[in-house]
């Protein structure tokens, strides 16, 4: 699985991502707003396993993390998480980029194409975005990737902002 834009590679994370992984995991700055934990190398290693084996990567009910790779350089810059409703009738996306990745498109272009994905290979009628209310820039993504914000909503003491996109009509 590769799909490229520009500088830009969505791929499979594998075993081989371990220090890029984890060293954007382990930065307060990028877990600042995000819902995961970081975790030691052998769990992070066992993760990176099972991800590269989900086959097939979207499965109802089942959360996916794929890479968002420099196209050039296959080097691993953020990834992100996706996860079809047990229905299959909606995705969720979540994205966690590196810092110093951010600010070149490559989250813009990785939403892109994960959505394309999703609709591809799903038959989702809507994908969900959720964000830290504080998060300024992953609301900016998410309008400018076209999802369209609806409400702000507390869970477990955070204060989120639900944004979703529709599948596009023919």
């Amino acid at each position: 699985m590769h799909h490229t834009s520009g500088p830009t590679t969505l791929r499979r994370l594998h075993p081989d991502d371990l220090r890029a992984f984890q060293a954007y995991r382990r930065d307060p700055v990028v877990a600042q707003f995000q819902g995961w934990e970081a975790v030691d190398d052998a769990q992070a290693t066992g993760f990176l396993r099972a991800v590269a084996q989900m086959t097939p990567l979207l499965q109802p009910g089942q959360w996916a993390q794929i890479a968002i790779a420099d196209s050039a350089t296959d080097a691993l810059l953020g990834d992100l998480g996706l996860h079809l409703s047990t229905d299959g009738t909606e995705a969720e996306l979540g994205i966690t980029l590196a810092r110093d990745a951010q600010g070149a498109g490559h989250a813009t272009r990785a939403v892109q194409m994960a959505t394309t994905l999703i609709f591809d290979q799903s038959r989702a009628q809507r994908i969900t975005y959720w964000t830290d209310a504080r998060n300024a820039p992953a609301r900016r993504l998410a309008t400018r990737t076209g999802f369209t914000f609806h409400k702000l909503i507390v869970t477990d003491g955070v204060e989120e902002a639900f944004h979703t996109l529709p599948r596009p009509t023919a």
